[in-house]
């Protein structure tokens, strides 16, 4: 199993797809939008475990969303929020 530790502390709204690309090594042709995002992260085939922190404060809720289905649509991803309520 893969563990990813994503920490938007020092994210912004223009250099967070840039991150994730980063931190799931997404491929060259990642498009940097949520629906790009949803597709990198459906098609990974092996089990990920990723913990999501520092969420606060950020407009991140776009990508909360898509973790969400993606976790619900594959089986090989599991996400868990620092912040309880969005577990």
């Amino acid at each position: 199993m893969k563990k990813i530790i994503l920490d938007f502390s020092q994210t912004t709204k223009t250099n967070v797809h840039k991150y994730l690309k980063e931190k799931f090594s997404f491929p060259d042709y990642y498009g940097c939008n949520l629906d790009a995002l949803y597709d990198c992260l459906s098609e990974i085939s092996n089990p990920h475990c990723v913990g999501v922190f520092n969420t606060e404060g950020k407009d991140l809720s776009g990508i909360i969303q898509v973790f969400k289905d993606s976790e619900q649509d594959n089986e090989n991803l599991c996400f868990i929020f620092s912040k309880k309520e969005l577990n």
